[in-house]
């Protein structure tokens, strides 16, 4: 039996470690840069995802521990009379807008009263 092997078995055997030609250089450039913006895209899209799931999670954990504060002021509001509500500057109607995520004053007229409701 010859131990040595032919060039062409080593051929077959060995991968083919050159591209033939420029142009299939300049393919497999583009093709791995195009692969590689691929995957950078595909992570940014998960990065981004996970980062809103768990800010979802915080407003969530957020909302739920501040909801019996928000709770009891409600209840703390609706046993004030009409006067009481009136000194600290609400009203009856106002008293909803307690348990709403943003609550914002209404914005005062230039003499320092409440705007009045126009009727439609």
């Amino acid at each position: 039996m010859d131990a040595r092997i032919t060039k062409a078995e080593a051929a077959l055997l060995l991968p083919n470690a050159t591209i033939p030609s420029r142009r299939m250089a300049e393919v497999e450039a583009i093709r791995l840069s195009a692969a590689a913006a691929r995957d950078a895209a595909i992570a940014d899209g998960i990065r981004r995802a996970a980062r809103g799931v768990f800010r979802f999670f915080v407003a969530l954990g957020q909302a739920v521990r501040a909801y019996p504060t928000r709770i009891s002021t409600y209840r703390a509001l609706r046993a004030l009379s009409d006067r009481e509500l009136n000194d600290i500057g609400m009203t009856r109607f106002d008293i909803g807008r307690v348990l709403a995520a943003d609550i914002a004053p209404r914005p005062a007229n230039d003499a320092g009263e409440r705007p009045t409701p126009r009727a439609a």
